[in-house]
């Protein structure tokens, strides 16, 4: 199959053909090395695949392909298919990657910035993108723009550069990589260029990153606080996503549906709409979309639209979010134990305490108090190091804002705690502190 038949059958969001066609003679053929990563490059992409994954396992382990063994990892990665996922896909990037396929240095590095293997390491983070970089990696050089344009992991935030640079990049492409056009709309974003960015993430839809749907309906369709305005055009395009699996889109009915209009609604419909959420938030779950799950879980904690409250199902949905690194879902596990004693009794406060701190790592900064809260209690003491290196500091010049901005005398606060480095901690404020948390 010609490379311009694999590039139609992406943009058809025929996955499955896309991703095998790109296999034959990969190694061989760089422009199907260049395809088949940027296939895998989209998680929703990833999920479509979990039904080929002995085949791919196969041909990573007997055929040693280093690019089907990127892909069983990916799948780990995406979907975190068994316990053991995060060895699994540690062991096959590093297969990949010692095959000098640059996205699988990148995808390590990300393993050590999320703390999949412990504890968070940016120093070997860095180390791995680098090495990611002098390949060429795209999942690196993406990244460079996505930290340009949030002000992520160190760099000074420059949604101007950053669109300059994915633009200039899609110059150079034969085949667009919808991954830049979704850099591009997500800048346009930051700097207040709506229209900009509705058209860019219509144009990463277009060239096959079925995340962009989601997106382009947010855009579109939503005021700043992301309530949906234009519920028929939000409708029309979220279907367009969930006609092709897009896993984000299936929290459509859940962004559209509110307390006051649901018990508007008569019996019948009641169930219908309970029954609808029940499934297609089942159905983004399986697709590896960590926010579904969310969403189940506050359903049956709060007894809303038709779900019975159960606790123990509650618990048991953040759990599988939480298996999908969704930072709220930790955040939920933690609370339930915590603050509103709700969780099984089986969990103690040391594994709440725990949820924080991951939580926390994934980029849920509402969690900083948790952990610090935690610590001074006696728990995380095997992260010890890294809470007094890093998130203590943090936590501390935060609080010092706080209290500037409220006029408050530090000299006022001490809460009788010793720790391992030189230092005067301040007392906690109880104000959550927010950072804006986006994807790889």
């Amino acid at each position: 199959m010609t490379v311009q038949t694999i590039q139609e059958l992406i943009r058809k969001y025929k996955v499955r053909e896309a991703f095998w066609a790109a296999a034959d003679d990969i190694m061989n053929v760089t422009q199907k090395q260049t395809l088949f990563l940027q296939i895998l490059s989209f998680k929703n992409n990833v999920a479509i695949l979990q039904t080929d994954s002995d085949r791919i396992r196969q041909q990573a382990e007997h055929g040693g392909n280093p690019y089907m063994a990127y892909a069983y990892a990916r799948l780990h990665d995406v979907l975190q298919v068994d316990e053991n996922s995060n060895n699994v896909k540690e062991m096959y990037y590093t297969i990949a990657a010692n095959h000098d396929i640059g996205d699988a240095y990148a995808c390590l590095a990300y393993m050590y910035r999320d703390g999949d293997l412990g504890e968070q390491d940016m120093e070997t983070y860095e180390n791995l993108m680098r090495k990611a970089r002098q390949r060429r990696s795209e999942k690196a050089l993406q990244q460079i723009i996505r930290d340009l344009v949030f002000g992520n992991n160190g760099a000074e935030a420059n949604p101007s550069k950053a669109y300059e640079l994915a633009e200039n990049y899609l110059k150079e492409l034969d085949f667009p990589n919808p991954a830049y056009y979704q850099l591009m709309a997500q800048a346009d974003e930051k700097l207040g260029r709506k229209v900009n960015a509705i058209c860019n993430f219509e144009s990463a839809a277009t060239y096959g990153n079925s995340s962009a749907f989601y997106w382009w309906a947010i855009a579109e369709c939503c005021d700043d606080d992301y309530n949906v305005v234009d519920r028929r055009r939000f409708m029309e395009i979220m279907q367009k996503g969930i006609d092709v699996y897009a896993a984000d889109c299936f929290l459509m009915y859940s962004m559209l549906l509110d307390d006051e209009s649901y018990d508007a609604l008569d019996d019948d419909d009641k169930s219908e709409v309970s029954r609808s959420l029940l499934n297609d938030l089942k159905t983004g779950w399986m697709l590896g979309e960590s926010e579904c799950p969310y969403f189940l879980a506050d359903y049956f904690e709060n007894g809303r639209f038709g779900f019975e409250q159960d606790y123990d199902k509650a618990w048991l949905w953040y759990s599988r979010g939480a298996v999908l690194r969704s930072p709220s879902c930790f955040g939920a596990l933690s609370r339930m134990v915590l603050d509103d004693g709700t969780a099984p009794s089986s969990y103690s406060e040391g594994y709440a305490y725990e949820c924080a701190y991951k939580g926390l790592l994934l980029g849920a900064d509402n969690l900083l108090e948790v952990v610090i809260r935690g610590y001074k209690n006696g728990f995380l003491t095997h992260h010890a190091a890294m809470i007094e290196r890093k998130w203590l500091p943090e936590y501390e010049k935060w609080v010092g804002e706080m209290m500037d901005d409220h006029e408050i005398d530090s000299d006022e606060y001490d809460d009788g705690h010793e720790y391992l480095y030189d230092g005067d901690p301040e007392f906690l404020l109880h104000i959550e502190p927010e950072r804006e948390i986006e994807e790889d």
